[in-house]
């Protein structure tokens, strides 16, 4: 991944030609599957004709009626799509040329350009140790790039903050009343206490976790003594780096805190998408879209389609 031009237009300009575009052939108009994984309503159920699309078909109720059936659904509605956007101090955290907040950028001004495009609006709410600002669901290329100008905007901080998850997560659960689909896009660098508060989200709208991460954060290299400096509370460390023990018990610690926090997303029942700094973003859509495939085949295969579930069909 490149460092991103510096404008809201010519970051948005640039990600349409050199993903976008890419992304239309390798999806090739796959887009119910990827975006309403819990936001297309089953009306029927009905024996198979010939012609019928076979990625409707219900298998569980097939073996029971010994005839193949297929599901019907209701003719989509317009989506609505709210970012949960952390910008906390953390997320300028970067090992190379990239840091984790171009990465959210444009992970957002892809996401957000591919669902305003078919007429879907989206929101944002940008939190750190506190709700910054929200910006109401619209439509249209306009609202991308006001997206992208919150995203460039970095509050003057007079004190160490501490990002709070759990009170973002609680704001979004009292702010958005109609089924959405939500991206909560952090480094989850924050208290362990918003497991249950992201559950309960999860339970009322289709979640997804996106997190963001960087090489730097799970291994060290022998460079000799480094300060660490906490971005949040300003706390500094002097660590000695060719200390092959420190670097293990560094890595130690890292993979333990990757284990919690999967731990409390799959608690959670949330699916994550991690994004690197020193990922290839259309690579990271790709795995996205066949996350989703994933869970969309996985619940007609357990028969669990009901109202507000997704058919893994092409739109």
């Amino acid at each position: 991944m490149s460092p991103p031009a510096r404008t809201p237009e010519a970051i948005l300009r640039r990600l349409e030609w050199t993903v976008l575009r890419r992304l239309d052939g390798l999806l090739q108009g796959d887009y119910r599957t990827l975006f309403r994984g819990n936001g297309v309503d089953l009306s029927n159920l009905r024996e198979y004709q010939e012609g019928d699309d076979v990625r409707y078909i219900d298998w569980n109720v097939t073996a029971r009626q010994q005839t193949l059936h297929v599901r019907e659904y209701q003719q989509d509605r317009e989506l609505t799509a709210w970012f949960l956007l952390d910008v906390s101090p953390s997320v300028d955290f970067a090992s190379g040329e990239v840091s984790k907040r171009m990465v959210l950028a444009e992970f957002v001004a892809v996401m957000a350009r591919l669902l305003t495009r078919r007429g879907n609006h989206c929101g944002a709410m940008l939190f750190s140790a506190r709700v910054q600002r929200l910006l109401p669901p619209r439509g249209g290329r306009r609202q991308v790039l006001q997206l992208l100008e919150s995203l460039a905007v970095r509050p003057r901080l007079l004190r160490p903050v501490t990002t709070d998850l759990q009170a973002a997560l609680r704001a979004a659960a009292n702010t958005l009343r109609r089924r959405s689909l939500v991206f909560v896009v952090s480094d989850f660098v924050a208290p362990p206490n918003w497991a249950a508060v992201l559950g309960e989200l999860a339970r009322r709208h289709d979640v997804v976790a996106v997190r963001l991460t960087d090489p730097l954060e799970t291994a060290l290299p022998d460079i000799g003594l480094l300060t660490f400096q906490d971005a949040e509370t300003g706390e500094q460390l002097l660590a000695d780096t060719g200390d092959r023990h420190f670097r293990r018990r560094f890595a130690q610690a890292a993979r333990a805190a990757d284990e919690s926090l999967r731990a409390a997303l799959a608690s959670a029942g949330v699916d994550c998408l991690e994004l690197s700094t020193g990922d290839d973003l259309l690579e990271a859509f790709v795995r996205f879209a066949e996350m989703r495939r994933l869970r969309s085949r996985a619940a007609a295969d357990q028969g669990l389609l009901a109202p507000h579930t997704a058919a893994p069909s092409a739109a």
